[in-house]
Order: structure tokens, then C-alpha cells, then sequence
């Protein structure tokens, strides 16, 4: 089994080819456009040709034909699809805006050189701030079966911020749309709607920073910690809690700045995800580290799984987390030591 960092490289490679081979693609179509190929093997159309002949789907077949005229009027949209500057997507996108405000070669390889390296987004909303009209904003909803109604909005830059940052809180940046709605709308209603007072329970007690946690949940002190034959550091009392207090969890989460604190061990890189953030310990709760921020990080569901592999080791993971196993494959602690990461 190879090493992260060197499957890291490969995988880098793989990049660069894929890269190298749509382009290779794009100059074959210029061709057998040029020449009309598609004609003499039997398609009545490029798309067709391309859809049909090489078996892409229909938005497939689209997208590399409009990259493919593109290239035609402005060549230096192969050094942007070299270098990464541009991918299949922003030429495809670029190329139907060029065909649809009719823009010679000179507007259009300006165009090109002004939105190298931007993201699908940005490259969209760049096109449409250059529209000449706006479109209208639209708000209407359909039935579209007895238990489904299909809601049609238009919505500001705000609004899929939001949307996108409770994705993010979720763990989940595919969350549908509708189930973005759907905790939205129950979390407001839950505010609003009138409650009766609710009276502290029996044998619960307020902390210092006035949250309310059951008398067996208190952080113990670490006087009462005990060494253990060898295991680590164990609690003498049964009454130990995994409660992390909001106070703990609001400075870890302000340290981290929204993101996963996971730092690669030999480059320094963060990770940076702000999806799904959970409390990683520093030193592992089962070892006898304590639930404050000092001990505590915030890392995304992978990092954390990482974490707990890399101080428990794959087998016993498994059963958590999932994990495949393979016969041949090195504990994760020892190719860590090794160098990998």
C-alpha cells in the first residue's frame, strides 16, 4: 500500500492527465467538425455525434461541443484548460455567453483572459452582471401531485449565504433545499410560539456560567484524577460526564473561527472545512483529557474520525466508523510515524 503523501502525488497526476486528455478531446471534435467526420460516420450533428457516437449524455455532449467552438474563435482557451485556469464547465459557460451577446474575437479572448480562475459561481454571476437586461424576479408555486407543490423563488446573494452556512453547520453541503427550508421554519416557529415556564427538575443544580446540567454531569477536579497501570489516566468517581458547556464549546468554536483546526503534520496545511464542526479532545476523554477549550478542538466528521483511528487504531474503529479492512494494509499510527499523514 502506498503512502498518503506519494497517492496524494499520484493523485495529483491523475489531475494534470485528465486535464491534458480534455483538451486532447476538444482539438479531435475542432477536426472532425472541420472535416465534417460527423457526417460521413452518420450522425446529422455534432452533438448528436458526440451524445450518441461517443456515449456522453445529452448536457455532456453540450458542454463539449460549445467548449469546442469556443476554442475555434480563441485558442487561449486551451492554455486556461492547460493550467487550470479554466475548466470544461467555465468554457462551456463562457462559450454560450459569447454566442448569445455575439461577441467578435477580440471581446471574446478579453473575456476569457478576465475570468480565469473563478469559481462556477462567481464566473455565473459575472456573466449575468454583464447581461443588458435583468431578468425578472419570480415567486409562484404549482401543485404538482397530490402530496408535492413545486415553489419557484428568485433570491438574493444573502439568502444562499444562509443556506449554504447551515449546510455547512449540518455536516451535510448537499442538504436539499427543501430540508433547509424545513428546520428553518420549525427552528422560527419554535422561537415564536408561546411556551409555559419550565421549572428546573429535581437534583439539577446551575453551573457558574448559569447553564442548567444535571448534578452528575459537574466537571470533576483534576485532584480526583488517577494513574492507571498503563492505559492512561482514569477517573476514580463513576459520575464523569462527557458534558462539553456551552461556554467550552463557544471558545473552541471561536478559536477555530468557523473552521477544522486539523493541521497536516508535515506541510502545515489547515483543513478549513466548516462543515459538520464536532469537539476532537487533545488528549482523548477515554484517556482522562477534561472537556475544556484548552483540550478541545473543532474538526470536521473526517478529521475527527482520523483522530480517533490514529489513537485507537483501525480495528478497533472499525465498528464506529465503518471502516473497510484490509489484510495487507499498516496501522494508521505506524505509517503516521513513518512519515505519512
Amino acid at each position: 500500500m502506498i503512502g498518503h503523501e506519494k497517492l496524494h502525488e499520484e493523485t495529483v497526476m491523475a489531475a494534470k492527465r485528465e486535464k491534458t486528455s480534455t483538451l486532447e478531446l476538444l482539438n479531435f471534435l475542432l477536426q472532425v467538425e472541420d472535416r465534417r467526420t460527423f457526417a460521413v460516420v452518420g450522425y446529422d450533428s455534432m452533438f448528436t455525434y458526440v451524445r450518441d457516437g461517443l456515449g456522453y449524455s445529452s448536457a455532456q455532449a453540450s458542454e463539449r461541443v460549445a467548449a469546442m467552438r469556443l476554442l475555434r474563435k480563441v485558442p487561449e482557451v486551451a492554455d486556461g484548460l492547460k493550467d487550470g485556469s479554466h475548466t470544461l464547465t467555465s468554457v462551456a459557460k463562457l462559450a454560450s455567453h459569447v454566442r448569445r451577446e455575439n461577441l467578435d474575437r477580440v471581446a471574446a479572448t478579453s473575456l476569457v483572459l478576465e475570468t480565469a480562475n473563478q469559481t462556477t459561481e462567481s464566473l455565473e454571476k459575472y456573466l449575468l452582471g454583464m447581461a443588458q437586461v435583468e431578468p425578472p424576479k419570480v415567486e409562484r408555486s404549482k401543485i404538482i401531485s397530490a402530496e408535492l407543490t413545486r415553489l419557484t423563488i428568485d433570491v438574493e446573494e444573502e439568502f444562499m449565504n444562509l443556506v449554504k452556512r447551515v449546510r455547512e453547520l449540518r455536516g451535510n453541503p448537499a442538504l436539499p433545499l427543501s430540508e433547509v427550508f424545513r428546520h428553518a421554519m420549525k427552528e422560527e416557529i419554535r422561537k415564536r410560539e408561546p411556551k409555559a415556564p419550565r421549572e428546573m427538575k429535581a437534583g439539577q443544580v446551575k453551573d457558574d456560567a448559569n447553564e442548567t446540567v444535571a448534578e452528575d454531569e459537574v466537571r470533576l477536579p483534576e485532584s480526583e484524577l488517577k494513574q492507571s497501570g498503563g492505559s492512561g489516566v482514569e477517573f476514580q468517581s463513576l459520575k464523569r460526564s462527557r458534558y462539553i458547556s456551552m461556554r467550552d464549546r463557544a471558545k473552541t468554536h471561536s478559536r477555530a473561527n468557523g473552521e477544522c483546526e486539523y493541521f497536516h503534520p508535515q506541510t502545515g496545511k489547515r483543513c478549513g472545512s466548516g462543515f459538520g464542526l464536532q469537539m476532537e479532545h487533545v488528549v482523548p476523554f477515554a484517556k482522562g483529557g477534561v472537556n475544556t477549550a484548552e483540550n478541545l478542538r473543532a474538526y470536521c466528521p473526517a478529521h475527527n474520525q482520523l483522530s480517533a483511528v490514529v489513537e485507537y487504531g483501525t480495528e478497533k474503529m472499525q465498528g464506529f466508523h465503518r471502516l473497510k479492512k484490509s489484510p495487507t494494509s499498516v496501522p494508521i499510527r505506524a505509517r503516521i510515524a513513518g512519515g505519512e499523514a
